[in-house]
């Protein structure tokens, strides 16, 4: 650091965030959906870190919960995920016990997916800590609010098998 920098009152040759005029990022939906990613999952990571859950993992397992049975390239598609990077992270929930694959009875050449019992365990257990996860993460916003937040997301994003993978 410059002697110039160091010295008390001596304006740095950058802006600081703080001077930043981000009014136009402000009014950009993307950039502002981006950041509240971003915000959601560091704080996910924080607080499912202890059971080793992953945003991804989370949604996955909970997918099967709900749907006993789902085939992988439904479950691809309602997340947005390539098949290959999904069937990437559905083996290793495989080979950690958390989940099974079986070929389907009313089509030999379909694979469905299944919960372990310690994959219903993990899920469970992961179930538990959503509530006060999504109160803290959402706190800044009154209960109408945040209903209201859900309900838009929901129309901007339905979430259809249908959508096409990331």
């Amino acid at each position: 650091m410059s002697a110039k920098a160091s010295r008390p009152g001596a304006k740095s040759a950058q802006p600081s965030e703080t001077s930043l005029d981000l009014r136009a990022l402000q009014r950009t939906p993307g950039f502002m959906l981006r950041l509240a990613q971003l915000k959601f999952f560091e704080g996910f990571y924080e607080e499912f870190a202890a059971l080793g859950l992953t945003p991804a993992t989370y949604a996955i397992l909970a997918i099967v919960r709900d749907n006993p049975g789902v085939p992988p390239s439904s479950l691809a598609s309602v997340l947005r995920l390539r098949l290959p990077n999904l069937i990437k992270i559905l083996n290793e929930l495989e080979s950690s016990g958390f989940i099974k694959r079986h070929r389907s009875k009313s089509d030999r050449r379909a694979v469905e997916l299944l919960l372990t019992p310690r994959g219903a365990k993990l899920i469970q257990d992961g179930a538990r800590l959503t509530q006060p996860y999504n109160e803290r993460m959402l706190a800044p916003l009154c209960e109408a609010e945040q209903r209201t937040l859900l309900e838009l997301l929901n129309r901007i994003l339905p979430l259809e098998p249908s959508a096409k993978p990331a």
